[in-house]
């Protein structure tokens, strides 16, 4: 099913795939731990989670703040990401699983019955444990060939930003490094590790995209088509 070529075009869509449904669970698990902080704690947490992601947001309670979070009017909304998660997977249909495809699809319809109902922890929690599925069913059934590796690549690219921009730690993101280089260079073997030795977070961001633009815009892509037959 995944012998044929992949085209630039088709990579960048399976890559922002699996950034989007990354950080859609990313996200709903801080939304949930913000949650009980707004509760118990401090009511002005979640808008200290929003500000991180440069999202200015305004709550009335704990509900409100999970209603925010998942329907608000803007781009860091869970129901605008998964949104454009699904328009990445339709334009990559023909390489993705049965089921994660349906997931995604129950997750999207979910979604769009749910403006006036209730957002609950529960409901939150319903959609993370989806969004686990589907990467897992694609870490499984597309058996790392070229798509599932562009689908974890981005995956790894979102996990490193969210959690510098989250964060702030880059001792929590030494792995990750490692780990993007590996699946850079599986992806195109032109390509050859970058290597961040400064402390400056902005900079170890702008690691992220000389890393994509090397393994997916500028080398020559014809390089990943032989990858899966290796």
């Amino acid at each position: 099913m995944n012998s044929a070529p992949i085209s630039i075009n088709t990579a960048q869509h399976l890559y922002w795939f699996g950034r989007y449904v990354q950080r859609a669970q990313t996200l709903l698990v801080e939304m949930l731990e913000s949650y009980d902080y707004v509760l118990d704690r401090e009511f002005e947490h979640g808008k200290k989670l929003f500000a991180k992601l440069g999202i200015e947001a305004e709550y009335n309670s704990g509900l409100d703040f999970l209603r925010v979070g998942v329907y608000g009017s803007h781009y860091g909304s869970v129901d605008s990401i998964i949104k454009m998660a699904r328009e990445n997977a339709i334009e990559t249909r023909h390489l993705l699983d049965e089921r994660g495809f349906a997931t995604l699809n129950k997750i999207y319809n979910h979604l769009c019955e749910g403006h006036d109902r209730a957002i609950s922890p529960a409901y939150l929690e319903e959609i993370i444990d989806n969004c686990s599925l589907i990467l897992g069913i694609f870490s499984s059934e597309l058996d790392r060939t070229r798509a599932y590796q562009l689908i974890r690549f981005g995956q790894q690219i979102e996990r490193f930003d969210l959690i510098l921009r989250l964060y702030g730690e880059l001792d929590m993101v030494v792995a990750d490094i490692d780990v993007i280089n590996s699946i850079a260079r599986q992806l195109n073997r032109q390509y050859r590790p970058i290597n961040v030795t400064t402390s400056d977070i902005p900079k170890f961001l702008l690691f992220l995209n000389g890393v994509v633009d090397k393994v997916i815009h500028k080398e020559p892509f014809g390089s990943l088509q032989s990858q899966s037959q290796a």
